[in-house]
């Protein structure tokens, strides 16, 4: 069972998708993710949940007092607004459905504090979003981008090693959860 683990929505159980091929993040990776964000503060913070699945991530973070969740998933937008009812957060959530590239230019010149990104694993989305992230501008000074991934799909730090920097990164196996500080790209 899905459940948020601590905060206002504490308890919480969530509802995924029945039949689809969705991996929620599990919940001790979820707990670990938002151990290292309580050291950096979540308090009135705006977040980005990529491929947000059931919308663990956002939701968490709005239960830890985060003030607003845009999520983006092209599958699961009415779970996503069931869960935030669930959670008593309705009002702090925006879902964008439809092609994640399509929904992360439609936000250009929003920036967000934390921006969570869980794709389905090795199918090339990764480091594609990333670059999107920077073109569109949604990353601010101190921003942090925290993505899962396997070791078989890298993030290309090559790419982005003049807009962030590796925080820290844990893994467990073969998942990974890369945690990115990240510089305000002002001329694109």
């Amino acid at each position: 069972m899905l459940r948020i683990i601590a905060g206002s929505a504490r308890g919480t159980v969530l509802e995924a998708p029945r039949g689809r091929n969705t991996r929620p993040t599990l919940g001790s990776t979820r707990e670990s993710i938002f151990n290292v964000l309580a050291n950096v503060g979540i308090i009135d913070t705006r977040v980005l949940d990529i491929f947000a699945g059931t919308g663990a991530l956002g939701l968490e973070a709005l239960s830890r007092g985060a003030a607003e969740a845009i999520f983006i998933d092209k599958a699961t937008g009415s779970i996503i607004r069931k869960n935030a009812k669930k959670c008593h957060v309705e009002d702090k959530v925006k879902v964008l459905g439809g092609d994640v590239m399509r929904s992360l230019a439609s936000l250009q010149g929003q920036t967000f504090d934390y921006l969570f990104m869980d794709p389905p694993y090795d199918r090339g989305f990764i480091n594609k979003v990333i670059l999107a992230l920077f073109t569109y501008q949604l990353v601010d000074e101190n921003s942090m981008l925290i993505v899962e991934h396997t070791t078989k799909e890298p993030i290309d730090w090559n790419s982005v090693a003049d807009k962030c920097s590796v925080w820290k990164e844990k893994k467990k196996g073969a998942t990974v959860v890369s945690y990115l500080l990240c510089r305000r790209q002002e001329n694109l």
